[in-house]
């Protein structure tokens, strides 16, 4: 594939890793900024995508704040750009029949299961997150079929957006308590998911690209963890397990509901293009040495 790919949602964690990878293979990409193109604005969104003529769209943008959806003054903003959008992007892609590249979440199905979710498993949101999320898939693969669809789940890397992913949070609490000579970090124990970074995604999404690949694709880290053990795993890999415990508390019975065991099934990925991403564990190693040494 030659010519410009338009990456939408730049800004965000994934955007920064697409962006790093197509780079580091010297392929041609744009990224517009929010003020080039608005993507809250539908009306003008052809004509933009007319000026830069991209010869594959890949659409890493949405409304990602999972509690903040829940709130009424949101819903429309969340419905715009996680359902409305994908569907016109599609339609936009199929009028100058180049790819289509969506990225949605775990949080489409409820978390009953409890083995990991095959791309075809049943769908059933809990939050409005998922659902607007799911609505969006669905309105995609009605308007281009041949649209290629990644799952993603807890998401994080470099590049942070203001709202820091659960990974950084953790950190940056365990740092503060080892400043101040130690403590106890608790956190709640589910949900069980597959931890993701971000640069392990980009050259997946790439190669799906590459290849041709359609439809609903399972693109996470090798594995599965609770959010008590990815924070237990940051802590120790950030060298600060002798300063800092990390202990289970109750969840909140106020708390947002999330799926309680949302591990995606990656068979279809390594089929498609021949290997898995790393393991979670690997993956942490690799980004909290990064923090470490940055932060």
């Amino acid at each position: 594939m030659s010519g410009a790919i338009c990456i939408l949602g730049g800004t965000g964690l994934l955007g920064h890793a697409v962006s790093a990878e197509l780079k580091r293979r010297g392929r041609a990409f744009t990224a517009p900024s929010r003020a080039a193109i608005d993507l809250s604005d539908l009306d003008t969104l052809g004509a933009r995508l007319d000026a830069l003529r991209p010869t594959a769209i890949v659409n890493l943008s949405g409304f990602t704040d999972v509690a903040a959806a829940e709130r009424p003054e949101n819903r429309s903003a969340a419905i715009a750009l996680n359902a409305e959008l994908p569907a016109r992007l599609a339609a936009e892609s199929v009028r100058r029949s180049v790819s289509f590249v969506h990225v949605s979440t775990d949080y489409v199905f409820d978390g009953t299961k409890r083995t990991p979710y095959l791309e075809d498993d049943p769908v059933n949101p809990v939050q409005v997150y998922g659902a607007t999320k799911l609505d969006g898939e669905r309105a995609a693969l009605a308007v281009n079929p041949s649209v290629l669809l990644l799952r993603v789940s807890t998401l994080y890397g470099p590049g942070r957006p203001q709202r820091p992913a659960y990974v950084d949070a953790i950190l940056a609490q365990a740092r503060a308590h080892a400043a101040a000579g130690g403590g106890v970090l608790e956190v709640v124990e589910p949900p069980i998911s597959s931890p993701t970074y971000a640069p392990d995604v980009a050259p997946a999404l790439v190669d799906l690209l590459d290849r041709g690949a359609t439809g609903i694709v399972h693109t996470v880290n090798d594995g599965a963890a609770s959010r008590l053990e990815l924070a237990s795993a940051a802590v120790a890999l950030a060298g600060l397990g002798d300063r800092v415990s990390v202990r289970t508390r109750p969840e909140p019975l106020s708390a947002l509901r999330r799926p309680a065991y949302s591990v995606l099934d990656t068979a279809l990925l390594e089929k498609l293009i021949g290997r898995k991403l790393p393991p979670w564990r690997d993956a942490l190693a690799r980004y909290v040495g990064k923090f470490t040494v940055n932060s």
